[in-house]
C-alpha cells in the first residue's frame, strides 16, 4: 500500500473498542457501554477519530489532485452496506465528539445512497472540532419520544423518574418501579390521547434505573418507541451532581425539551436514535 494512502476503517458499536472515547468519541462510547450492558441501543458503527483526521483534516486535502492521497473506503463502504441494506434504509451521521458537548446536534444529516453517506461523512467531520469521530446509525420511525431524567430535578430525589413525552405533551413523575406519582398534561391533551401507557412508563423507569446502575449514576437519556412498540436508547448522559442546575439549566426534563427531541427526529436527526439518538442529538 503506497504512504500517501489513508484507509477509512470502521469500529461496530458491539466492539469493545467502541467504549474507548479517544477512538468512537464520548457519544458513541457511551451507547456502546449502554449496548454492553443490554441496554436496548440501535446498531451502527463509528468512523474513529483518527480516521476523521486523516480524511477531512489533512494538510494535503486541498492540494493538487496528483499530491491528494489515496483514500481507501473498502471497509468503510462494507459498513455502509451492512447497516443501510446497500441503500434501503436511511442512515443519521452525527459528530462523536472526544469530550462532551463538543459538537452541536444541527451537524447531524441524513443520508441513504453511497455517494450521499460519503459527502454526509466529510461534511460532519468538518462541522466539529478536531478529534471527533463520526456516528452512524440507522434512522428510526418513532412513534413517542422523549426525555427520561433518573432523579427528580427539582427535589433532588433518586429514588424517582421523570419522563416528558411527544405527542401527547405530557410529563410524570414516577417511581423506580415505574408507578406515577403525579402527571401533567400541556394545555388541554386528554389522557387518553397520551401514547404512553403504564407498561411504556414502567420499561422507562427500568431503563433509566438501568442506565443508572451501569454509567455510573443518575441519566438523563433520550429514548424512542418505534412503530412496533420496541423502546430505544438514543442518548444517555450523566446528570449533573448538583440536581438543582438541572432543573434550571440545560438538562431539565421538560415538554419543550421532549418536543425539541420530536422534532429532531422527524427531521432525521435524531436516530438514529439520541433518538433516530432518532438518531442524533
Amino acid at each position: 500500500m503506497p504512504e500517501s494512502t489513508r484507509v477509512l476503517w470502521t469500529i461496530d458499536l458491539d466492539d469493545p473498542l467502541s467504549t474507548a472515547p479517544d477512538r468512537a468519541g464520548a457519544e458513541a462510547a457511551g451507547l456502546a457501554r449502554a449496548a454492553q450492558h443490554r441496554l436496548p441501543v440501535l446498531p451502527g458503527f463509528v468512523i474513529p477519530a483518527q480516521c476523521v483526521a486523516l480524511d477531512g483534516r489533512a494538510p494535503c486535502a486541498d492540494a493538487a489532485p496528483r499530491t491528494r492521497p489515496y483514500v481507501n473506503t473498502h471497509d468503510l463502504r462494507e459498513a455502509w452496506a451492512r447497516l443501510s441494506h446497500h441503500g434501503a434504509r436511511p442512515l443519521v451521521l452525527r459528530p462523536s465528539p472526544t469530550r462532551e458537548n463538543g459538537a452541536a446536534p444541527s451537524s447531524a444529516m441524513e443520508a441513504r445512497d453511497w455517494s450521499a453517506f460519503i459527502k454526509a461523512a466529510k461534511a460532519v467531520a468538518a462541522s466539529a472540532e478536531p478529534g471527533t469521530a463520526v456516528l452512524v446509525q440507522p434512522r428510526l420511525d418513532a412513534e413517542v419520544a422523549g426525555v427520561v431524567l433518573g432523579a427528580d430535578p427539582v427535589s433532588g430525589r433518586t429514588d424517582r423518574t421523570v419522563v416528558s413525552a411527544v405527542p401527547g405533551d405530557s410529563r410524570y413523575t414516577l417511581t423506580r418501579r415505574g408507578h406515577v406519582i403525579s402527571v401533567e398534561r400541556a394545555g388541554d391533551t386528554p389522557a387518553s390521547g397520551d401514547p404512553l401507557t403504564p407498561s411504556r412508563l414502567r420499561t422507562l423507569a427500568r431503563m433509566a434505573a438501568r442506565a443508572g446502575s451501569v454509567l455510573g449514576g443518575p441519566q438523563k437519556i433520550e429514548f424512542a418507541f418505534d412503530r412496533d412498540g420496541r423502546p430505544w436508547l438514543l442518548h444517555s448522559r450523566r446528570l449533573p451532581a448538583d440536581l438543582g442546575e438541572c432543573a434550571t439549566g440545560p438538562e431539565c426534563c421538560t415538554l419543550q425539551a421532549a418536543s425539541s427531541a420530536f422534532r429532531r427526529m422527524r427531521r432525521g436527526r435524531l436516530h438514529l436514535p439520541r433518538p433516530g439518538h432518532l438518531s442524533a442529538r
